[in-house]
């Protein structure tokens, strides 16, 4: 999260408690933060602990397990509260998460990977077939030069907002009224799109061989569930002590609340019944023989469970292109 981001959903945080506290709303919070956001969640706080004696905020390190804290006569509960955009992603983390936290031991990191079979030559291969570049594009000297390629080749597609590229490929090929310079660059793209699915897949043959550590995977699966959706927040808390992140969960002492930027609306989602009945004595990575995406697990093989799905994806242009990274869903239930 950037310092910007960070300072106002510091500030909606802290208006919040003021507001759960019947308080006088701040006049600088308000400005800072999100009022509409606050209001919100205090809200929802309000009804979900009628019996609550206090909200106080966290403080804005990592230190605490909670951005919020709820105390009552039965104790406190810690609620992490998320400001989110929308849609089903648990967390966007970086390339390299699963090998730089020690969830993967000696593996090589997906990004060396890359780099060692020689995918940003072979991706530059491809790129070079197409001969209908613009003037401004043509020079490979520098760093966008990749990015600014395959722009032209999804324009030269037509790529619709929120269209998948591959699929828009397919389109012109099989559209017998396409333009060879149109059917060249969707041929290019098919390509690409391959070689990316065919690095993953030798990836993946490579994460096989690994040994696997099930406590880096059982704190990891703990984090991401618990609402640690960022590099900072897993590092500051991935050597804390995982039997008290148990306990809370267990104790009914932790609650994540999700409010929509956009809506307003909030949902509040309980760790513990995502983490119920979960045998972590068997935790690993399951990594599929076809497919792009490897599953935390947990449970014996005859009955095991899905914790989290993690993605390989590339954000930007297409797969292959710009910005990998590590997508994290829940699984549906």
């Amino acid at each position: 999260m950037g310092k910007h981001e960070r300072g106002w959903v510091e500030a909606t945080e802290r208006l919040t408690a003021r507001l759960a506290n019947d308080a006088e709303p701040d006049s600088d919070l308000e400005e800072r933060g999100r009022p509409d956001l606050a209001a919100a969640l205090a809200e929802r706080i309000e009804d979900d602990f009628p019996d609550r004696t206090a909200v106080r905020h966290a403080g804005n390190s990592y230190d605490s397990l909670g951005d919020l804290v709820v105390e009552s006569p039965d104790g406190e509960t810690f609620v992490e509260a998320k400001f989110v955009a929308g849609g089903g992603t648990r967390a966007n983390l970086g390339q390299d998460t699963l090998t730089d936290f020690g969830l993967f031991v000696d593996a090589t990191a997906w990004s060396d990977f890359r780099e060692e079979i020689g995918f940003p030559e072979d991706r530059q291969a491809l790129l070079r077939q197409f001969d209908g570049y613009p003037d401004d594009v043509r020079d490979w000297s520098y760093k966008s030069a990749v990015y600014d390629r395959a722009k032209h080749l999804k324009n030269v597609v037509d790529v619709s907002r929120g269209q998948n590229t591959g699929s828009r490929a397919d389109e012109v090929l099989a559209d017998p009224d396409a333009t060879e310079t149109e059917r060249e660059a969707a041929r290019i793209i098919d390509a690409i799109l391959e070689l990316d699915r065919e690095e993953k897949l030798a990836y993946f043959d490579h994460l096989r061989e690994a040994e696997q550590d099930s406590r880096a995977i059982e704190t990891f699966a703990h984090l991401i569930v618990c609402g640690y959706h960022t590099a900072d927040a897993l590092s500051e808390h991935f050597d804390r002590d995982l039997d008290e992140i148990k306990r809370l969960i267990g104790t009914d002492a932790y609650r994540l609340y999700e409010v929509n930027r956009n809506t307003g609306s909030v949902t509040v989602e309980n760790p513990a019944d995502l983490l119920a009945g979960f045998e972590w004595e068997d935790t690993r990575i399951e990594i599929p023989e076809d497919g792009t995406s490897v599953s935390v697990v947990t449970g014996p093989p005859e009955n095991r469970l899905r914790v989290l799905n993690v993605a390989y994806n590339w954000k930007n242009k297409f797969q292959g292109i710009q910005t990998p990274s590590m997508n994290v869903f829940v699984p549906e239930a």
